[in-house]
């Protein structure tokens, strides 16, 4: 802590307290919020919890102090958070847990509320920012003043509003909540003084900073919590994740021999895998052992999460249904095997520490029954992704909440019913399904297994679809499960071959009876458009067919361009296709092409076809 300010508290509390009384200020913008000086504290809160909502170059933030007080005395108020705060910021620094600010709307009967807080870069040569953070309730005010430390750069960051280059800035500034005249308004305060340099920070605080404060203002239910890496600090996460990025990241996805996209995947599992190798470090240091977690990987996929998690020093092994082409580029330490995995008594882990499920499809809620089932000591994570339950689609949607929410609730109570206190989080990934469960330990004691075991057979029994689990030969369920044979009748694992989910595989004639039945369809729509031609034909475009998942027309091809911005085939040359198939619909419409032979893409008639071109693309 001696680095926050100066050695001594009398010299720290007089340096605050001087910035806070005596800033001399100017206007930088004020903006018109339709909110309320409640909701201005809520929006504050955001701020102070989750900056790196606002600027995407931070990774976080940790609070390192907070207090309230109901006095005005503010040199008593100061002296005494910062002889507290040394002692607090060493256990922050130190602990594992988000601390975080609650709602500063319910702290206004207060009269000042101080806060201590270090923001990360994500760029790991950027230093932290400490800041000392003071609401001011009676003022309606809140201040930011930047703690110099003592041989250590100091860095908040110069934003350029396009680029948001970092660079070593430090000001301080004030947001204010103001009434006038029956309205509201949020400004924002400087230095009267700023250099070039301080200059574009000010210009980001203006244009980013204070519109999203009052954007936030305006709402009415605010979460001001911390969602995502709740339970791992940010600081070595994000430390962390830049090294694993820099050493298996580039590299995968230059050789990435799949056909899935190698930016969302490879760097999808370094985050994943990051999060894991910091969660074992806290267990580790939870149960004071230096033994690296061993692990199982049910339903690897690529497996690249296990080669980076055993690169790392953690023994484990990776299991799927289906080995994949980058299997082969690893090597031999990374202990990869194709195999079904059906649960059982004989699907059980008991010599490995951890259970993963990394988007494990039909085996996801099988997880914490497995890691269950294994040892007393197996723990497990699991990150949900298709909805599916013990020998099923998952299909118990919950009255207000959406299907996935939905999915999320099962799979916890999964957990719990199988003796689990079980932990939820949000992780930083390229992926819509972000949400994970953790289960490290178990709310029963060692010798009350067979009650759990008992309690998790019913659980299946009663949600399985298959009548024979119950036992046709006079077994209760539980036993039936203690045995050799599968705990679920009527699970089914994946197929080793991967269906095809186009129409690759479906006949030519079965395509062309489909296309010219939705064809006719969209023709003879009540709500047909039509276009005039400059040749003076009238040509049908036809309406809007509603289909599950979205909707289908006609492309209009009276356009110059008839592709979407975001389609593929406007980005693409197609200057070495031209001519080279033919036209369906000058073949097929009963008002033929919209555009001239000279004109369209494609060959009106075998005439029009350019031979060579078409040639030399089929070889």
């Amino acid at each position: 802590m001696g680095d926050l300010i100066h050695d001594h508290d009398d010299d720290r509390k007089n340096f605050i307290i001087c910035c806070y009384q005596n800033f001399e200020s100017d206007l930088v913008d004020k903006l018109s919020s339709a909110g309320t000086f409640e909701s201005f504290c809520d929006a504050v809160t955001i701020w102070i919890n989750k900056p790196h909502v606002v600027n995407r170059r931070l990774c976080g933030s940790k609070i390192l102090y907070q207090n309230s007080a109901t006095d005005t005395n503010i040199d008593d108020f100061f002296k005494e958070c910062l002889s507290c705060s040394e002692k607090y910021n060493s256990d922050a620094i130190h602990g594992t847990c988000v601390e975080e600010v609650p709602p500063l709307s319910s702290s206004i009967g207060a009269t000042f509320y101080f806060v201590i807080r270090e923001i990360f870069h994500k760029q790991c040569s950027q230093f932290s920012t400490k800041e000392a953070i003071i609401m001011d309730f009676q003022n309606k005010m809140v201040n930011f003043i930047p703690l110099n430390g003592q041989g250590k750069k100091e860095t908040v960051n110069e934003y350029d509003n396009d680029t948001e280059t970092s660079k070593n800035v430090a000001i301080q500034y004030q947001i204010c909540f103001t009434e006038e005249s029956g309205k509201s308004w949020i400004a924002l305060n400087t230095p009267r003084k700023v250099d070039a340099s301080e200059k574009s920070y000010v210009d980001w605080l203006r244009t980013n900073l204070l519109r999203k404060l009052v954007n936030w203002s305006s709402e009415k239910k605010l979460r001001t919590s911390i969602t995502s890496l709740r339970l791992v600090p940010v600081d070595r996460y994000n430390q962390l994740y830049n090294t694993l990025k820099e050493k298996y990241g580039r590299k995968f996805v230059e050789i990435w021999p799949e056909k899935t996209d190698p930016q969302k995947f490879v760097y999808e599992d370094v985050a994943i895998a990051t999060y894991l190798l910091i969660t074992w470090e806290i267990q580790r240091r939870e149960q004071k052992s230096e033994k690296l977690q061993s692990f199982v990987d049910l339903g690897c996929g690529n497996g690249l999460l296990v080669h980076i998690l055993q690169s790392e020093g953690h023994p484990g092994l990776g299991l799927d249904v289906r080995k994949r082409n980058i299997w082969d580029l690893y090597g031999d330490q990374t202990k990869l095997k194709e195999e079904s995995i059906t649960p059982s008594a004989e699907s059980t882990f008991p010599e490995f520490d951890w259970l993963i499920g990394n988007h494990s499809d039909e085996l996801t809620p099988w997880i914490p029954v497995i890691a269950a089932r294994s040892s007393y000591t197996c723990s497990y994570f699991v990150l949900p992704c298709c909805h599916f339950d013990f020998d099923r689609k998952f299909s118990q949607k919950e009255a207000n909440e959406s299907n996935y929410r939905s999915y999320l609730n099962f799979v916890r109570e999964v957990g719990e019913v199988c003796g689990f206190t079980v932990q939820e989080d949000t992780l930083r990934i390229p992926s819509t399904k972000r949400v994970c469960f953790i289960g490290k330990t178990r709310n029963y004691k060692p010798e009350e297994k067979d009650l759990i075991d008992d309690k998790i057979a019913n659980y299946i029994n009663i949600r399985s679809t298959a009548s024979s689990i119950s036992g046709t030969d006079g077994n209760p369920p539980a036993k039936k499960q203690k045995t050799g044979e599968v705990w679920s009748e009527g699970f089914t694992p994946r197929p080793s071959e991967e269906k095809s989910r186009n129409c690759k595989s479906v006949d030519s004639g079965t395509v062309s009876h489909i296309v010219q039945t939705v064809f006719d369809v969209l023709l003879e729509s009540t709500e047909c458009e039509t276009r005039q031609l400059e040749d003076g034909r009238v040509w049908r475009k036809g309406g809007l067919l509603t289909v599950s998942g979205g909707a289908v027309q006609l492309r209009d091809l009276t356009l110059d361009e008839p592709y979407s911005k975001h389609s593929k085939l406007a980005k693409r040359d197609k200057s070495q296709y031209f001519k080279t198939m033919q036209c369906w619909f000058y073949s097929n419409h009963p008002d033929g092409c919209p555009r001239t032979a000279q004109k369209c893409h494609f060959a009106h008639g075998e005439q029009d076809v350019r031979k060579e071109q078409s040639d030399a693309c089929t070889q």
